[in-house]
């Protein structure tokens, strides 16, 4: 007689916000020993049925026997794009503890993932939830050849001041220049077409494209918009990993080390950053809105 099918609990989670239906959504999906091993293509699978940006896969790890993400305080990570796996995501990773903070009702203050990037903390204090990340330099001298129609692409006729890369991530970073509400309007109505920045580049060497500018200095410190064609994601609605490549660089601009920025996606979404350059480090926090619990149902093993 076949097995019946698996249930794994899933839960979907707006992350960097504090209202529900803002900030980015991510799949979190609880492993429990009995259905490992998973394989690559069904997570794979799995994440382009969700078609979210990211879906996290938890398991235990504390070395223990125990199954209970209420006890566990270490954990293996792993993030899916509908398209492909990739090394560091910090919305879904925020979304993961606010899983097992808020929903699994695990009673620590800090968490514990190994993850493709190290291993990555988010502690809590009431309902901001706060990770470490790692600290990673753009720079002008390692950007690819052939990148020209990128930024063309993605920003159109807008002056820029800088064209920096991260390779540890192959994410372009594009700084445009002027803090005037002119400039922020342009910004902010960018609508990159999905289908011609996908053809400025084959992939290889390029994950996503940040576009930067500086922010009022009221309100926020930075503004920022993600996109990301190569990976599955036209606009990433608020990009954790971004903003370890975003708080290097702004804290030098600025001469700050805690700073405010908005990912200004229609969906929108509010991070606190603390650079910690001398650790190579960088504080990334905000809020987590649960929006959906269930069961995925997997075919029988």
């Amino acid at each position: 007689m076949a097995s019946s099918r698996r249930a794994l609990a899933c839960y979907q989670i707006d992350a960097f916000t504090g209202v529900a239906f803002a900030g980015n959504p991510a799949a979190v999906v609880l492993l429990p020993r009995a259905a490992l091993p998973l394989s690559d293509s069904l997570r794979q699978q799995i994440a382009a049925e969700k078609n979210l940006s990211e879906t996290a896969f938890v398991e235990c790890s504390d070395g223990g026997s125990s199954d209970d993400f209420s006890v566990c305080t270490r954990f293996k990570l792993r993030w899916f794009t509908p398209a492909i796996e990739v090394p560091l995501c910090g919305h879904a990773t925020l979304a993961s503890a606010a899983a097992i903070f808020f929903e699994e009702a695990n009673p620590a203050r800090r968490l514990a993932f190994d993850t493709l990037s190290g291993e990555l903390v988010v502690t809590r204090q009431a309902d901001l939830l706060s990770m470490e990340l790692p600290l990673i330099e753009a720079t002008a001298a390692a950007v690819p050849p052939g990148m020209e129609p990128v930024v063309q692409a993605a920003v159109g006729q807008l002056a820029v001041e800088e064209v920096l890369y991260a390779s540890p991530l192959k994410y372009l970073l594009i700084v445009l220049r002027g803090d005037g509400e002119a400039t922020r309007q342009a910004f902010l109505s960018l609508q990159p077409n999905t289908q011609q920045l996908g053809d400025a580049h084959t992939g290889g060497a390029l994950v996503g494209v940040i576009v930067s500018l500086q922010g009022d200095g009221e309100r926020h410190d930075l503004y920022s918009r993600f996109f990301a064609p190569w990976a599955g994601i036209a606009e990433d609605p608020v990009t954790g990993s971004a903003h370890s490549i975003l708080g290097a660089y702004w804290a030098k601009k600025t001469s700050k080390q805690q700073l405010r920025a908005r990912q200004c996606s229609p969906r929108g979404g509010e991070l606190i950053l603390h650079v910690k350059r001398d650790e190579g480090r960088v504080v990334v926090a905000g809020q987590a809105v649960t929006v959906l619990t269930g069961h995925l149902l997997l075919p029988p093993a």
